[in-house]
């Protein structure tokens, strides 16, 4: 039996840190926005409350355009991709105890799936994992049956770069 190899992207880097550069900038641009508008207002009400309205306003629209990009890759993949269909060989649900900032817990579901690329014909795997808040504890636990060991879920695959077919994106930064 032949050894399956992981299919890794080199691109996921690029994302990551594209995502964590953009957001600063982003964000921001819109605080020296809503700089730009308390100042051209003149008003003292606009000069005290720039700094929280544009700093929301800010993450606002960034996961806005988090989910526009993801939509597009989603997109973009399913017209030049192949569709696979994938065999789950991992599926974990953990929770993760915080103790940060008002000592949330956050769920980690992280699942391995296992398919011929349809380009070479070799056994690939391609792991994911999906955080849910405490808040969304039952779509978690829902996906985690959905997805458990020996179940098939749809993959689309380009070349090195491969995609869990879910319906929805399950925490807004996810996009690669």
């Amino acid at each position: 039996m032949a050894r399956s190899g992981r299919l890794v992207n080199p691109m996921t880097l690029v994302w990551i840190s594209g995502v964590a550069v953009g957001s600063v900038i982003f964000v921001g641009g819109a605080l020296n926005l809503g700089v730009a508008l308390a100042r051209w207002t003149g008003s003292g009400v606009a000069m005290a409350l720039f700094f929280p309205a544009s700093l929301i306003l800010g993450v606002l629209g960034w996961m806005v355009l988090l989910a526009g990009a993801w939509r597009m890759r989603r997109a973009y993949l399913r017209r030049v991709g192949s569709e696979v269909s994938a065999v789950v060989v991992e599926s974990d649900l953990e929770c993760k105890r915080s103790r940060r900032l008002f000592n949330f817990d956050l769920w980690r579901l992280q699942i391995e799936v296992q398919f011929p690329h349809p380009d070479s014909g070799a056994e690939v795997q391609v792991r994911k994992q999906f955080l849910y808040h405490e808040f969304r504890v039952a779509t978690a636990r829902a996906m985690g049956e959905q997805l458990s060991i020996g179940a098939s879920v749809p993959v689309l695959v380009r070349k090195k770069s491969a995609l869990i077919e879910i319906p929805k994106r399950p925490m807004w930064i996810d996009i690669w």
